[in-house]
């Protein structure tokens, strides 16, 4: 069984935080944002990207542009830890976790 939850600040985590703790208006999904650096000149946004170093095995996470223009910096967003791989999630154990992009967003799926 495979179930797709869009990604968002209930069920995700910002550098290891509560998603809720965060503005997600100043997450740069389109690499639109512009940073102007003194030392090397403007530097566009890259667009969000998948990662899984520093995470459970079958999980990944993705590398997202914050408060690009003003800051320059680029988080971490991980699922909750309840949707790992290997942990029960509304009954079902999850065999491997992925983030993957669809037309309207960016989505946690489970594989169960």
């Amino acid at each position: 069984m495979i179930k797709r939850y869009k990604l968002n600040k209930h069920n995700s985590t910002v550098c290891g935080y509560p998603g809720r703790n965060y503005d997600w208006s100043k997450f740069c999904w389109d690499g639109s944002a512009v940073f102007k650096s003194v030392d090397k000149g403007d530097l566009k946004a890259p667009l969000p990207y998948v990662d899984d170093f520093f995470i459970p095995e079958n999980c990944q996470y993705l590398h997202v542009p914050y408060d690009f223009a003003a800051a320059g910096t680029i988080c971490r967003v991980r699922p909750n830890a309840t949707m790992y791989a290997g942990k029960i999630y509304r009954g079902h154990l999850i065999k491997k976790q992925t983030a993957v992009e669809r037309k309207d967003g960016w989505y946690w799926k489970l594989i169960f």
